[in-house]
């Protein structure tokens, strides 16, 4: 099983996972051959990856950390709460917005569960729907991120529900943002930045008054935009102004926006986003919090297509947890497959992912 552009996409191709559309009901079902129609029509509801089974990555198995199905039911609540919200019934809706946030607490409770039950697999994000459901599968990436490097830091489990409710609702705000400035291809003008910066203030105003949300979550929603540097939003705090748990939904953030298909962007490969993050340690962001998400994301998840230094190109088999940066590969030259585990041969590096293998 691999990930594939849909682009790459042949038709008599089988799907490896369920693909889902807008409404979050199933679209394709897993090991269905696709046709040039579907291909077609996969493509005008802008779905850009699919999970194929085909020759070069037989046999290769992705086991996701939180299950397709827990992670189909957050993105279904964050769906209605988002379109709640969106509809500003005022209090008179207030008694049904308490009721999703705990059924939304529930959810992150179970994910926390999950993610407590894994000792040995690292996270990779999983392409379920396409770009348009961007915001609502944005949320829950960045939770689920968030959790999973404050377990790792030692945070305890109260307190990772707190951090994780913060982080599904931090970009609620964005609910009361004009599309044509959400969406919008290319640079903002200054006018559209000052709107979009508005989002954190129209989210927490939208919460401030649940009670069934925790302070450090609301301050999480308000504070996620401000930097170690003070060149954030919307209060220009500086290093220790900004506290531990808004850090880390700050940087999960931004990584997961990176790594994500958006409706005005492509996705980037996780290893490049991680050294875009870096880029900005320790002026903006926290290196500590970094060097955490490299000890928990799988940069190169299994069914990664790589160029390697010696010119030859492999797929990801495996990861050894110990070296992220270095799994066991199977070479593709010609018809013949090699299997190589790189912390086994240290004269070889990855060069770069690749989305396709060059054309013979």
């Amino acid at each position: 099983m691999r990930l594939i552009h849909i682009n790459e996409v042949i038709p008599g191709i089988k799907v490896a996972k369920p693909i889902y559309d807008s409404k979050l009901s199933l679209l394709v079902q897993k090991d269905t051959a696709l046709s040039s129609h579907l291909i077609e029509k996969l493509k005008q509801i802008d779905i850009r990856h699919v999970y194929v089974e085909d020759d070069i990555s037989k046999g290769i198995i992705l086991e996701p950390m939180i299950s397709d199905t827990l992670k189909l039911q957050a993105i279904t609540m964050m769906k209605m709460i988002y379109e709640l919200y969106d509809q500003g019934q005022g209090e008179k809706s207030k008694q049904v917005r308490e009721e999703h946030i705990r059924s939304l607490r529930g959810i992150i409770d179970d994910i926390i569960s999950e993610i407590y039950s894994q000792y040995d697999k690292k996270y990779y994000s999983t392409e379920l729907m396409g770009a348009e459901m961007y915001h609502y599968d944005h949320a829950v990436e960045v939770m689920i991120l968030s959790v999973l490097i404050g377990k790792k830091m030692g945070i305890d489990r109260e307190r990772l529900l707190k951090l994780g409710m913060g982080a599904i609702l931090s970009d609620i705000g964005k609910s009361k943002v004009p599309d044509h400035i959400l969406n919008k291809k290319g640079k903002l003008d200054p006018a559209e930045f000052d709107q979009m910066k508005k989002h954190v203030e129209y989210g927490y105003d939208m919460v401030k008054e649940l009670v069934e949300l925790s302070p450090l979550s609301r301050q999480i929603i308000l504070l996620h935009h401000e930097k170690l540097d003070g060149s954030g939003y919307p209060n220009g705090f500086v290093a220790d102004q900004i506290p531990l748990l808004v850090r880390i939904v700050t940087i999960c953030d931004i990584f997961s926006a990176i790594v994500s298909d958006r409706t005005y962007n492509n996705r980037i490969s996780a290893d490049v986003a991680v050294e875009i993050l870096r880029s900005a340690a320790p002026a903006k962001l926290d290196s500590d919090i970094i060097n955490y998400m490299m000890q928990i994301v799988d940069i190169y998840p299994p069914g990664t297509l790589v160029e390697l230094s010696t010119g030859a190109y492999g797929i990801v088999i495996n990861n050894n947890l110990s070296a992220p940066t270095r799994p066991v590969l199977r070479i593709l030259t010609g018809e013949q497959y090699e299997e190589v585990d790189m912390m086994k041969d240290l004269t070889i590096f990855i060069k770069k992912v690749v989305s396709r293998l060059p054309k013979s």
